[in-house]
């Protein structure tokens, strides 16, 4: 008799262990399914993706970033950000990406937009000047890096799309593009107040190209060597 209570007590510890662990294993199974669904369901923010498909629903809103002081405080840089938010079947999605520049001349009060639209995605906009990046030294040029077109063809403007290279005067005039069909900007430094040097690559080749910056005009463009050629 002792020995049968013995086993019916260990059968109900059993079953009671066997209860909590599958009240337990329900709970975990709750948690991770609703935790899959919040993530599939969240609010997803990406930047610099211009969404260009027609047919989404698109929600695309404008506001000013902060403003950059050039030339002695004569001139402001401030970038205009397009907000963008379109839905999917589970899911919001949002991109913030620079559409323009306005320039301002603090002195005559002169306006001016790089562009008169807001079709391209600027993915870098570099201020040229001798020194790191808080050096004082005066910006000679502006060097930027433009998603024109959607070249691979998935409806967004992004870094995946081949690029244009294109640069300014300090206070956005003169305007010129330089390069394009560019995979990507390895690298630049300045060899003087007059000239860039630029690394980039093309095609899946790798270029250097010397950059006037009083014309404006590439002097010299050649193909990196390959490893052991």
């Amino acid at each position: 008799m002792e020995e049968n209570k013995f086993f019916r007590l260990v059968w109900r510890f059993n079953g009671l262990v066997i209860s909590v662990a599958g009240i337990l294993a329900v709970g975990i199974l709750f948690f991770v399914s609703y935790k899959l669904f919040q993530d599939v369901t969240r609010d997803r923010a990406t930047s610099n993706i211009v969404n260009i498909e027609k047919d989404s629903k698109l929600e695309e809103n404008w506001r000013f970033g902060q403003l950059t002081k050039i030339d002695d405080d004569k001139t402001l840089m401030i970038p205009l950000y397009s907000d963008q938010s379109f839905d999917r079947a589970y899911f919001s999605k949002s991109s913030n990406s620079t559409r323009n520049f306005l320039f301002i001349n603090t002195h005559t009060s002169e306006k001016k937009w790089l562009f008169d639209h807001t079709d391209y995605l600027i993915e870098t906009s570099d201020r040229l000047r001798f020194g790191d990046y808080d050096s004082d030294k005066p910006i000679i040029a502006i060097l930027y890096q433009l998603v024109q077109l959607d070249t691979d063809k998935d409806n967004r403007l992004s870094a995946k799309d081949l690029s244009t290279i294109a640069i300014s005067n300090p206070d956005g005039t003169g305007y010129m593009e330089l390069l394009f069909e560019v995979e990507k900007i390895v690298d630049h430094t300045l060899l003087s107040e007059t000239e860039l040097f630029l690394i980039y690559q093309k095609g899946g080749v790798s270029y250097s190209a010397r950059l006037n910056l009083n014309s404006f005009e590439i002097t010299k463009s050649e193909k990196l060597p390959k490893v052991g050629l």
